[in-house]
């Protein structure tokens, strides 16, 4: 999303923003907390009737939210205006940019992918399924020759249609 790109900006591409900060503290291992606070902001302006970008962009204050205090508050008015805000940057700069399709892959939630990014250096879904193709996951705690069979099919899954002009890495 281009700056100043404002009024294109949906409540659900704020909540995708702030579900995709979410998941890389927990990559990272942050703090609980943070990361439910990401998470219930991401629900709540996801259900939220009200077009935030509309508010902001007309200069109205937004309403007092549910779990949205200033920082939120801030950050949802720093994605309307540029499309992300330096929270979410400064995540996706201590990871490889393939790494929040990793995360989308069904099965494989944060803790999951920081396991195989730490043990693995799987930062992309090319590396997961090259991973998976040399049996490399079942080595690992958790993951055995199903889940390793299941991740792959899935992960095939997402290439073909990606390929074919579908899902792309969101960001």
């Amino acid at each position: 999303m281009a700056p100043g790109a404002g009024s294109m900006i949906r409540n659900a591409d704020i909540a995708s923003r702030f579900s995709e900060i979410a998941d890389l503290l927990e990559l990272e291992g942050g703090n609980d907390f943070r990361i439910r606070a990401y998470r219930n902001a991401a629900d709540v302006v996801e259900d939220l009737q009200l077009d935030l970008a509309a508010c902001i962009a007309e200069g109205r204050e937004l309403p007092k939210l549910p779990g949205i205090g200033a920082d939120l508050a801030a950050k949802i008015a720093e994605i309307c205006a540029t499309g992300t805000c330096a929270a979410l940057e400064e995540l996706r700069a201590r990871f490889p940019p393939g790494i929040t399709e990793v995360l989308r892959v069904p099965g494989l939630g944060p803790k999951r992918v920081a396991l195989l990014h730490a043990k693995l250096g799987i930062g992309s879904l090319a590396d997961l399924k090259r991973a998976a193709e040399d049996g490399k996951l079942r080595e690992l705690q958790g993951f055995g020759e199903k889940t390793e069979r299941r991740i792959l099919e899935a992960v095939e899954a997402r290439l073909a249609k990606r390929d074919r002009g579908g899902a792309g890495p969101a960001g």
